[in-house]
Formats: C-alpha cells, sequence, structure tokens
C-alpha cells in the first residue's frame, strides 16, 4: 500500500476526532505547541525542531489519542522521519553484512588453488596406482589369457596336469602288428549291450566288464588283459570336461577337451585307469588303437566314467 506524506497525520487527526479533542486542549495534555501538533497532522515535519523531537512529538500525539505508537511506527515506517543513529545504524548492518560476505568469499577464492592441487595429488596418486595394478595382473598371468577353462562335473580333487608336459607317448603300432599280438578268440563280455563289433576291431574284445554301477553318472569297470600295451586317446568332436587319473588318485589330465583336440597316452605302465567324461556325446575314445563302445548309449548316459584294470600279458 502505497502512503502519502500526510496519511500518518490523518490517521491522527481522525483518532483525535474520534476522541473529541481538540489542539489546544491536546497541547495541555502533551505539553506540546499547538503549531506543532498542526504540522504533524499536515505531515509537515519540517518545521519542527528536529527528527528526533518529530519522533518524540508523534509518539506523545499518539499515547495521547489512545493508539500504539510502536504500531504506527512499524506501519508508518516510510513517513516517520528517522534520526542519524538509526541511519548510522541501518547503514553499519549493510556493511556489516557485506563484509561478511565479501570475507567469505575471499577467503574461498583463497583457498581454492590449494582444493585444486590437492585433488590433482590424489588424481596422480590413484592413476598411479591403478596402472600398477594392472600390470601386476598381466605379469601373473605372463600375459596369456586364453587357458583353457575346466569345467569340473563333480567334485573331487584333481590335478591338472598339462597334456604337453607329460611324457613322449609311443606310437601306437599299425593294425597288422596289433593284429599279430592280439589273441583271435573273442571274448563274451557278460552284462553288456550287444554291440556290433567288426571282426578288424581285436582290441575291444580283449576288454572284459566285471562290474557296473548305474546312476546319473554311471561307473563301469573293465579288465584289460592279453597284450602288453596299453595306450588311450581321446578326440572331442565338440567340448566337453575329461579328467584321467590312475588308481592311486594321481592326475593325468582334468580340463575341458575343446572341439578338435586330441590327448593320448601310454598307460602300459600303469595298473587301473580311469576316465571321466563330462559329456560322451563329444568325445571319442581310443584303446590301442582301436574305438572303444561306450557301455551305456551318450544319448542316454551323457556323463560316464570308464575304470580300466590292466593286467599286463607276461
Amino acid at each position: 500500500m502505497v502512503l502519502s506524506l500526510t496519511e500518518l497525520g490523518k490517521r491522527l487527526e481522525e483518532a483525535r476526532k474520534q476522541k473529541k479533542i481538540t489542539l489546544d486542549e491536546l497541547q495541555t495534555i502533551t505539553k506540546i505547541q499547538k503549531r506543532y501538533l498542526q504540522a504533524i497532522e499536515d505531515g509537515n515535519y519540517d518545521i519542527l525542531p528536529g527528527k528526533f523531537y518529530a519522533r518524540a512529538f508523534i509518539k506523545q500525539y499518539a499515547e495521547a489519542v489512545g493508539i500504539d505508537p510502536e504500531k504506527l511506527f512499524e506501519e508508518y515506517a516510510t513517513e516517520v522521519p528517522k534520526t542519524e543513529t538509526e541511519v548510522s545504524s541501518g547503514l553499519s548492518r549493510v556493511k556489516n553484512k557485506q563484509t561478511s560476505v565479501s570475507n567469505t568469499s575471499s577467503l574461498f577464492f583463497s583457498l581454492l588453488p590449494k582444493i585444486l592441487v590437492v585433488v590433482l595429488v590424489i588424481s596422480v596418486f590413484v592413476f598411479i596406482w591403478l596402472f600398477w595394478q594392472k600390470q601386476d595382473l598381466t605379469d601373473k598371468d605372463g600375459g596369456d589369457t586364453s587357458g583353457p577353462v575346466v569345467e569340473s562335473q563333480e567334485d573331487e580333487n584333481v590335478t591338472i596336469v598339462n597334456p604337453n608336459d607329460a611324457k613322449e607317448v609311443p606310437e601306437v603300432p599299425d593294425e597288422t602288428q596289433q593284429s599279430e599280438e592280439t589273441p583271435q578268440d573273442i571274448v563274451d563280455t557278460p552284462g553288456v549291450p550287444e554291440q556290433e563289433v567288426p571282426e578288424a576291431e581285436s582290441v575291444q574284445q580283449q576288454l572284459v566288464q566285471v562290474a557296473q554301477k548305474n546312476g546319473n553318472s554311471p561307473t563301469t569297470t573293465y579288465e584289460l588283459k592279453g597284450t602288453e600295451q596299453f595306450t588311450v586317446e581321446l578326440t572331442s568332436t565338440g567340448r566337453s570336461y575329461v579328467g584321467i587319473k590312475n588308481g592311486m588318485g594321481k592326475s593325468f589330465y582334468g580340463a575341458e577337451l575343446k572341439e578338435g583336440e586330441k590327448v593320448s597316452y601310454d598307460f602300459s605302465a600303469e595298473q587301473e585307469i580311469e576316465l571321466n567324461i563330462g559329456r560322451t556325446l563329444d568325445v571319442v575314445v581310443k584303446i590301442n588303437g582301436q574305438d572303444f563302445t561306450y557301455p551305456f548309449p551318450p544319448n542316454e548316459k551323457v556323463h560316464q566314467k570308464i575304470k580300466i584294470t590292466f593286467n599286463k600279458a607276461t
């Protein structure tokens, strides 16, 4: 609300008239000269002795006509003359506030370079740390991240041996030599499903099934006899876990055999070998150079274990 220069005076004059007090009577009550009272009602503060007296006269006038002077001063703050002390106080508060803001800004800008230096140093240390971590991992891996993925099909302690580190495997005798060492009699295998066996394949005929345990991972035990040689060759047509160990628990191989990979061993010096084939559909097994037929169809029993006890011919 915009106030005119005489609005405060009009308010006091109306209150005086409501009280039915004349200026002469008000002069007697307040001890203020009539001409000053009239000047307050007219808003002519220039003829008053000073701003201090102006505020004092207005306060006495308001109290005489029943108006709260503090509320009056608050309501007509822009019209009531202010003393030099009040003006100076107001300016001082503004100046102090500006000084405080200025000091805060100055402090911030003075600390900003130090903060940036600290952040930069921390960033350099983090970068160096990450770099050395990466170097350590590279050194530990030997720079080769293409190692075979071992997918164990069972919970057992297996010592993985790289087939490249295994001892050299003697060449498998050809079929002519093999046929000369292989007995010509055909051994019947009790309990083994009937399978067509070519006449030329004689090594499988030396395998006699002696035990079998069915289940999700069936185990079939064979006895290999009638020969002085015991070689095993496994070729993968897909991807399958393969584990090979002897009867004493020594592991010769325990890893994933990828498509196209082949491992072969000469176990002529061993008494028992166990083959753990995780996916028989993708692994071809040969014993002494001849194909081995799984005791269970691979499409029915994918995971099978084959134990072979070797009785070397003397």
